[in-house]
């Protein structure tokens, strides 16, 4: 089938009622859901394609990035499904040998399902291809030949060419394929699901390449050896983001700090709200991270915070209830988000707050990745994704953009004993000979002393509240 002359019609003309309205252009991964669609057509190598409009037609006109997709205009799609197939069908070129059926909602359409069905050996008494999934019954894309194209005008209503399909099984060729599925996006929740499992594919990828290349356990304390690190004295003045934190503090509040670590922020809002008797809790699953926590509230007579070494989301959230619940560079390799921020939500009374970087803190290691290990860091979902996910949750975060100065270190060997930690390698071996060449033309060293990686820009930190029941 790839001699003839294929032209693709992607139906997206629907209202997305049940959606709320706009699916289409909903955001997934950084691009509208009917991108993801076009570009995946593109890759699939069909150059020819019709895209069926609606009612929102101006808004998808301005919103995608369009190649040489022609555009034709449904002026009633409320008539259904089948009347934008019809539109399509009615769109193509004079000497378009079959046409390629494609659901505007299907953002996972797999690039190897279309090329399966375009590759299909021709039958002529079958004119119809359909795909066969592992996972589920759907039948999409359908791939129908001109001398089908007649039956087509049989199509009413909102169910496409499902009757057609049923009702002529005769006519239709099913290609197995080895792709789980094709869902669709109908309902918010779709679209939830459909994050979820994108942030947890890039949390297990990300994952997987370490255990490609580790040479060090990561032991039972991952941050045992380097917790001095993240101790911060809790009477600071010189961080922007721990003076947009503060001015959130309401007094007599209850915070919880989830991922406290050693209480960078968990500390100085205890001690902003213990005048007026409010209280703070920190979670870690660290002990060595909370020892160093008792340790410098210790130092500085903090008595109202109380730390609990556990993960989230536990079992129980009922014991965390607070006024307000904080993450702090913490959920970037969570792989259940969703659990973890129903958890979350759950015991936060007035507010949410997330601190989150545009990209994962130990980002900072990605530029050793290369000269080491000889690929680029696979990275993990961050602030972009985070945002993402809450706007389809529901949710209507306010983000308040800061920065933070790159990191820099007391010597060389501590700045090297943090990035072997995140490329998992062992002194002495070639990875590591490999990792201290690369370290010649990456180290810098600034006025004070202090050594850091070159080029290293202030880092873009978004602080993110919402209200934990929905709509702020």
């Amino acid at each position: 089938m790839t001699s003839r002359h294929v032209t693709a019609v992607v139906l997206a003309a629907g209202a997305g009622t049940r959606f709320g309205g706009g699916k289409l252009l909903a955001s997934l991964d950084g691009r509208p859901v009917l991108q993801h669609v076009l570009d995946r057509v593109a890759d699939a190598g069909l150059g020819d394609v019709v895209v069926v409009l609606g009612d929102d037609a101006s808004a998808i006109d301005q919103a995608i990035d369009w190649r040489s997709e022609r555009r034709v205009r449904n002026p009633d799609p409320g008539r259904g499904l089948s009347s934008s197939v019809l539109i399509g069908i009615d769109a193509l070129h004079e000497g378009v040998d079959a046409a390629l059926i494609v659901l505007g909602d299907q953002p996972m359409l797999s690039v190897e399902t279309m090329r399966a069905l375009l590759e299909a050996s021709r039958d002529s008494a079958r004119s119809i291809v359909v795909p066969v999934y592992g996972g589920d019954g759907g039948r999409n894309p359908v791939l129908v030949a001109r001398e089908a194209f007649g039956l087509v005008r049989e199509v009413t209503g909102d169910r496409g060419l499902g009757p057609v399909i049923a009702a002529h099984p005769e006519l239709v060729h099913e290609v197995p394929v080895a792709v789980p599925g094709n869902p669709d996006i109908d309902t918010r929740e779709d679209l939830v699901a459909l994050l979820e499992a994108s942030w947890a594919t890039r949390v297990r990828a990300n994952a997987e390449q370490v255990d490609r290349f580790r040479e060090v356990a990561d032991g039972a304390d991952f941050y045992a050896p380097v917790t001095g690190l993240f101790r911060a004295d809790p009477t600071r003045t010189d961080e922007p983001a721990l003076d947009a934190l503060l001015a959130l503090v309401r007094p007599g509040e209850r915070w919880l700090d989830i991922g406290a670590g050693a209480g960078r922020y968990a500390l100085p809002i205890a001690r902003a709200l213990a005048s007026s008797g409010g209280e703070v809790i920190a979670l870690d699953p660290s002990a060595s991270m909370l020892d160093g926590l008792r340790e410098i509230a210790a130092e500085h007579g903090i008595d109202n915070i109380r730390a609990v070494e556990a993960r989230w989301p536990p079992v129980d959230a009922g014991p965390f209830a607070a006024d307000v619940a904080l993450i702090a560079h913490v959920g970037y390799d969570i792989e259940g988000i969703g659990p973890f921020l129903a958890a979350m939500e759950s015991v936060a009374g007035r507010l949410c707050v997330a601190m989150l970087m545009e990209r994962q803190p130990s980002s900072i290691a990605d530029v050793c990745w290369p000269p080491v290990h000889g690929e680029p860091r696979v990275p993990l979902p961050a602030l972009p994704e985070f945002l993402e996910l809450l706007r389809a949750r529901g949710r209507d975060p306010s983000t308040t953009m800061l920065e933070r100065a790159p990191r820099r270190f007391e010597s060389r060997d501590e700045l090297e004993g943090f990035l072997r930690r995140q490329l998992w390698i062992e002194p002495g071996g070639a990875a590591d000979r490999r990792f201290r060449t690369a370290m010649d033309d990456l180290v810098e060293q600034d006025p004070e002393g202090r050594v850091g990686l070159r080029d290293q820009r202030p880092l873009p930190i978004g602080m993110v509240t919402w209200a934990p029941g929905g709509m702020a």
